[in-house]
């Protein structure tokens, strides 16, 4: 049960899509959120910034994709998916910032979530390491 939460907590900790230049705290973050409703761990992954050598970065890359697998899969039997999101605020300070987000799942159950963001360059992450 633990590591079933702590998947759904990386997961909703780190939300939005790889395929956009991430040019804000509030893009990442809606990136990562709907890569989680689409049940697509690999997108979702692509939200995190990863430190190493190439392959250190692609062996974390791995292991938060699997880490996503199953949060989307506990997610969807614990509340048959995201219906909808809100980002609430946005606390940013320098190269990093935390965005509130308020998560509504299929159910109807509500959830309060603090995404933490890391900025690299010009572009926003998710935080592999909050």
């Amino acid at each position: 049960m633990k590591k079933i939460i702590f998947a759904i907590t990386v997961i909703m900790v780190a939300i939005l899509s790889a395929g956009c230049t991430h040019i804000t705290p509030k893009t990442v973050v809606k990136a990562y959120v709907k890569a989680i409703q689409k049940g697509n761990a690999e997108k979702a992954a692509d939200c995190f910034y990863y430190e190493g050598t190439d392959e250190e970065k692609e062996h974390k890359r791995s292991t938060m994709v699997s880490l996503c697998q199953k949060g989307i899969l506990s997610m969807q039997n614990e509340h048959d998916g995201i219906k909808s999101y809100e980002i609430v605020s946005v606390d940013k300070e320098d190269d990093k910032a935390t965005v509130h987000v308020v998560m509504i799942y299929t159910d109807g159950a509500a959830e309060s979530k603090e995404i933490h963001t890391i900025r690299k360059g010009f572009k926003w992450y998710l935080d592999s390491n909050k």
